[in-house]
Formats: structure tokens, C-alpha cells, sequence
């Protein structure tokens, strides 16, 4: 990970005086750490230059995100984003993909990022801000299913395994919390949309996500990227074997992304293929 120059200066001091840090951004020594960034940054940001794109500017408490985030998955998705694409990215988190994919777009385009935690929220709308990308980037606070309502989201500040299904061995901090859920088809059909790309990431609850898809997954121009979490799934409700129900019944194929000997048993990103 190249570091900025600020950050060398602030490790520096920190070994001078064996101050250690938490990389959960929860102790006192990684908030005062990241309080410095802050101040010295201005609120703008830390540039980072990841997969090989332009910089984009983080906040200083994703600072541990390096220079390569997940490539073969972006290779993948940059293949297929071009002028005028409709990107939904469910489980943006702090929207590293939103981001790398905003500059390709083009004026027409447009991309939706979609998630329900506050916290990760705030942290999102900054970096679309401090990288003036909030005119092409919507952010839509809300969890993603088979049904539109409300749901259970256990949640703790911006964790990255804050989930709608919590597994057993899971991070104990986290705390049910109700939020507003929707679901793929009735947000398109409320606005009208015919996406192009759909990237899902949402800790065991992908099947869930792709039930309320059932009609923009007819689209034969749809690119359907999916993060599997097979240890999450009995939590979510549902098997190895009704994902294979779901594929098969959809007329895809599940293709490996980031090497995964067996994708349903395995962590990992995937692509469904339309055979």
C-alpha cells in the first residue's frame, strides 16, 4: 500500500513513542490517530490510487484499504461499465466500487449505492463529496431483499460484516437495529430504471437480494456480480441448494471470480452467467 506522505510522518511518531493501533478504529489510540488525519487533511481526504485508477480521496479511517482492492473483481466490472451505465451496487459499504466506477459512466450514466447502515452512510456521502461524484452517484439508505418493509439489520457503527443475517462466531458487538427494506424490482420500477450492472455484497443475504430482482434478472443485457457468503446463509433463511434452484431457474451459470475451487461453499465473488 503506497501511504501519504502525511500518514508516514503520523507512523513515524507513533513508533517513535510505541503508541500502538487498533485497525478497528475503536480504541483511543486509532481515533486520535484518525482525528490527526482529519485535521491535517482538512476533512478532505487521503488520496489513495486503487486498481490502478486515478486517486480518489478516502476519509482517513479507511485508510487500511490499499492499492489493490479485490482487482480481478474490478477487472470484471470495468469491462462492463461504459458510457450511460446503470449500476446498482447493493452493499456499497463506503462505495469503493461507486467510485471507481463513477469516472466511466459517463455523463448519462448513473450509479446507485445502496445501504442501510447510518454510519456507513455518512462515511459514503463524504466520499462522494470530497470527490465530486454526487451528481452521478445517488445513495439509497436502505437493505435490499425479497420483500419491501422493514427488517432486522445487526449493526455496529461501520463494520464491514454489519448484515441482515448474522452468523454464528460473528462479530458480538453487533446490535439489531429496524430499517427500511426494499427490494430490486420495486426500486426500478419506481424509477423507471433499466440497469446495466448488478453488484451485490451483502454478507449471506445475496439469495434474499436476488429474489426481489426476479424481474430485472430477465434483462439478457444484465451483468449480475455476487459476493457468496456460504457460511451466512442458513442465517438468511436458505441453502446452497436454493441457490442452485434460483440459477438454474434464471438460466444462469455461476462463474468463479477471485478462484474459488467450489462458489458455493466457498467465500468469494462470483459472476452469473446467462448461458
Amino acid at each position: 500500500m503506497t501511504a501519504h506522505p502525511i500518514e508516514k510522518v503520523l507512523r513515524g511518531l507513533r513508533r517513535v513513542f510505541g503508541i500502538p493501533e487498533s485497525r478497528s478504529n475503536l480504541s483511543l489510540q486509532s481515533r486520535l490517530y484518525t482525528a490527526c488525519l482529519e485535521f491535517i487533511t482538512l476533512g478532505h481526504g487521503i488520496p489513495r490510487a486503487i486498481n490502478g485508477e486515478a486517486e480518489i480521496r478516502m476519509v482517513p479511517m479507511c485508510r487500511f484499504l490499499s492499492s489493490s482492492y479485490e482487482p480481478d473483481v474490478w477487472k470484471w466490472l470495468k469491462q462492463r461499465t461504459v458510457p450511460g451505465s446503470i449500476i446498482l451496487d447493493v452493499g456499497a459499504q463506503f462505495g469503493i466500487y461507486s467510485m471507481l466506477a463513477a469516472r466511466h459512466i459517463g455523463a448519462d450514466g448513473r450509479i446507485f449505492a445502496f445501504e442501510p447502515s447510518p454510519e456507513t452512510v455518512a462515511v459514503l456521502r463524504r466520499h462522494l463529496k470530497n470527490n465530486g461524484m454526487t451528481d452521478r452517484v445517488e445513495i439509497v439508505q436502505a437493505a435490499v431483499g425479497s420483500e419491501q418493509g422493514e427488517v432486522t439489520f445487526y449493526m455496529s457503527s461501520t463494520d464491514p460484516e454489519n448484515t441482515i443475517a448474522p452468523r454464528v462466531g460473528g462479530p458480538p458487538n453487533l446490535a439489531p437495529v429496524k430499517v427500511k427494506a426494499i427490494t430490486v424490482d420495486g426500486f426500478c420500477r419506481q424509477r423507471h430504471l433499466k440497469p446495466t450492472i448488478l453488484k451485490i455484497d451483502v454478507e449471506g443475504w445475496e439469495l434474499q437480494v436476488l429474489r426481489g430482482a426476479t424481474e430485472v434478472v430477465q434483462d439478457p443485457a444484465l451483468n449480475i456480480c455476487v459476493e457468496m457468503h456460504p457460511y451466512a446463509w442458513e442465517s438468511a433463511g436458505y441453502t446452497a441448494a436454493d441457490f442452485t434452484s434460483f440459477v438454474e431457474a434464471n438460466g444462469f451459470e455461476i462463474v468463479p471470480l477471485t478462484g474459488q475451487a467450489s462458489p458455493l461453499t466457498e467465500y468469494g465473488e462470483v459472476w452469473l452467467k446467462r448461458k
